[in-house]
């Protein structure tokens, strides 16, 4: 697990994941609430908790749900949509193109005000969305 937590601190600038989660690794990373381990031993999961980062053979990718459970301790690459008309965009499912300052190439966690909308790629010229289809929201 030190790999992904040096993931989450440089790309994102999460120091540490809080105590009341747990990581699981399953060949991807999930995420659960620490009570998880509480449960009695009888019982039988296929599976606990939400994929945090989807793992490659070159990398690393977190996901949509992933970025909005831990998405509000990063401290870097989190991009604000400045209003409602990109928000629309972003949340259908568009790319939105723009400069955006202080923010790195590669993956970025999307928020308005204080809510987390997904990731997103940055290129330096716009942001590539990566909210899964089955997530969109169609507005209008």
């Amino acid at each position: 697990m030190k790999e992904i937590e040096k993931f989450l601190k440089d790309r994102f600038g999460i120091e540490k994941i809080p105590d009341e989660y747990v990581l699981i690794n399953r060949g991807d990373i999930w995420i659960a609430n620490r009570d998880v381990l509480n449960v009695k031993e009888n019982l039988k999961f296929n599976r606990i908790g939400i994929r945090l980062i989807r793992v490659f053979k070159d990398g690393y990718k977190l996901t949509t749900s992933g970025s909005q459970i831990i998405g509000n301790f990063a401290k870097k690459n989190v991009l604000f949509l400045s209003n409602e008309e990109e928000v629309k965009k972003f949340i259908s499912g568009e790319d939105i193109e723009g400069n955006f300052e202080n923010i790195e190439r590669g993956q970025v966690i999307v928020k308005f005000n204080n809510d987390i909308l997904g990731v997103a790629l940055y290129d330096g010229k716009k942001l590539k969305n990566q909210i899964p289809k089955s997530k969109r929201i169609k507005l209008g």
